[in-house]
């Protein structure tokens, strides 16, 4: 495993303007025309609340019309900060940042405080996005020296802290070291659980940074605590990520390792735990619904019987009746049916779009790593991440949405790799022997991602000094319904690959451990030339 640079979640560009809005929105107030202006703020507010950003949006631009035709200058910076907010967050970032410019005029006019800090956070938001570092910095600190004057310390803290964690992007760890101290200090101050967590993890991460592996391992510790205590499922596991990083750094592989397969079944309970709810709860409305079809059955048999006792006309009528009752229940239960698949797709939808934004993270920074190790290990998270989103992309647009046709999907990784490696079919080219079968997702996803690292070990290694060569994928079912994989190369084989010699052990270990979940064990095979693994699933 490559030394990594630990960067928290929230030094994502997006992600940590996505934080930032949340924070800043201030707390909104209620309307309609007729109402008081206030109440139209309040209405506003919790149109926003629920979701709702267009209606939102007009309702806000209604208390501007009031505002202005009834003097109220003293609303101008909130309500023009509110329509910023929302016009951002719908990406209509013209607008946003005309309206944030009136907000923070009327702010510095009518010394409105509070909505001037917002104003200067969203300023650092707007220049952090833009890539403009040094004005992102300088907003924040305006900020943080406003919110400090009002005695507004957590907004303060807050502020800071999204300059230590610039600092910390551009590699300035011992100017970091401060400000989260700082962040630290306010959370203990307020006994926030959450703002400890906070701390706690961007102390961990720029220690590690600073390679004081001990002080980070005291404070990943106490991350961990504060991330369970609080049920943050996603900051759990930074902190797992972060503590296996620390660990490999003090020179602990076997406990880097154990922490690695915590982070590696944890991070996929995430992934499963909203798809298992939502098809929990479709199945249980699905059953209640049959009961109550067939309750109104055994009812309508019954009326039918009483009926036809007394007229055989009526029970014919009746008969004709109940057909058109249970053709109309029918289409409903159809009609149900492809929206519970509907939501199905949609999970995985969203699980595919998550992992592409991880990709894309991942591939904007590579664009800012030199170290060629540091790079190839960004490059194959990032090959990584994309198995496991082709495997929900091919789960969306195809008619099972329980399991994945394998041959369409290796073709595509292959693909992706020989694209990623930069190789074209005239020099390296990858054959396929594979039956046609659909695993499902818990097999699907640890297969291709074995599939990923061994396909990666053969272009990394195996043909050298721009050698051509074969890549062979087969996977089959032997005999007695076991599943196997064989991938096989015809390039330099294991002993002359000097570059091999000096790699890191995480792809083999992500192979032997997602090979010992499904139940199976890689073997090396013999021949003549190059390199070959087999593997043979007991359990899939």
């Amino acid at each position: 495993m490559t030394e990594d640079k630990f960067q928290p979640a929230s030094m994502n560009k997006y992600s940590l303007a996505a934080v930032l809005l949340t924070l800043l929105f201030p707390y909104f107030i209620h309307a309609q025309p007729s109402l008081p202006l206030d109440s139209l703020r309040v209405l506003a507010s919790n149109t926003v609340q629920k979701g709702k950003p267009d209606d939102a949006l007009n309702l806000y631009l209604q208390v501007l019309k009031r505002a202005e035709r009834e003097n109220r200058q003293d609303l101008y910076a909130d309500t023009y900060y509110q329509l910023a907010i929302i016009n951002h967050l719908q990406n209509n970032n013209e607008k946003s940042k005309e309206q944030h410019a009136q907000s923070l005029h009327n702010a510095r006019l009518m010394k409105d405080s509070l909505t001037l800090g917002r104003c200067l956070m969203l300023s650092g938001i707007f220049a952090f996005l833009a890539e403009r570092m040094d004005s992102s910095v300088y907003f924040f600190l305006q900020s943080a020296d406003v919110f400090t004057k009002i005695g507004r310390l957590k907004n303060a803290a807050t502020a800071m802290s999204k300059v230590g964690n610039i600092y910390e992007g551009q590699g300035n760890y011992a100017a970091a070291t401060p400000i989260f101290n700082q962040y630290l200090a306010t959370a203990q101050q307020a006994r926030d659980t959450f703002l400890l967590m906070v701390a706690y993890i961007n102390l961990a991460g720029n220690a590690y940074n600073l390679k004081n592996y001990p002080e980070a391992l005291d404070h990943v510790k106490l991350a961990s605590d504060f991330a369970i205590h609080n049920k943050r499922d996603f900051e759990y596991d930074e902190v797992l990520k972060l503590k296996s990083l620390i660990y490999e750094g003090m020179g602990k592989p076997d406990k880097s390792l154990v922490v690695l397969r915590q982070y590696v079944q944890h991070h996929d309970s995430i992934l499963n735990i909203d798809r298992t709810r939502q098809i929990t709860e479709m199945q249980t409305h699905f059953e209640t619904e049959k009961k109550e079809a067939t309750i109104a059955e055994q009812q309508q048999e019954i009326r039918q019987g009483n009926i036809r006792f007394w007229l055989i006309a009526a029970a014919f009528l009746l008969a004709l009746l109940v057909g058109g009752l249970l053709f109309r229940l029918t289409r409903i239960l159809r009609q149900r049916n492809t929206e519970k698949e509907f939501l199905i797709k949609e999970i995985h939808h969203r699980v595919k779009n998550n992992l592409q934004v991880l990709s894309s993270l991942l591939h904007l920074q590579s664009r800012q790593i030199t170290d060629e190790t540091a790079l190839n290990a960004v490059r194959e998270g990032q090959n990584r991440v994309d198995a496991m989103g082709l495997i929900h992309q091919k789960l969306y647009v195809g008619d099972n949405v329980a399991a994945v046709e394998m041959r369409d999907y290796l073709h595509h990784l292959g693909d992706t790799l020989l694209d990623s490696f930069g190789m074209d079919d005239e020099r390296v080219k990858i054959t396929y022997s594979l039956e046609t079968m659909h695993l499902d997702v818990d097999t699907a996803i640890p297969m291709g991602l074995i599939i990923n690292e061994l396909v990666t070990n053969s272009l990394k290694y195996a043909f050298p000094n721009g050698r051509s060569g074969t890549v062979e994928i087969a996977l089959w079912k032997d005999d007695a319904g076991h599943l196997c994989l064989k991938v096989a190369d015809d390039g330099v084989g294991k002993a002359a690959a000097v570059e091999l010699k000096n790699s890191t052990s995480f792809g083999t270990s992500l192979v032997q451990m997602l090979s010992k979940k499904l139940k199976g064990k890689p073997e090396a095979l013999e021949q003549a030339t190059g390199y070959a693994t087999v593997i043979r699933f007991a359990g899939a």
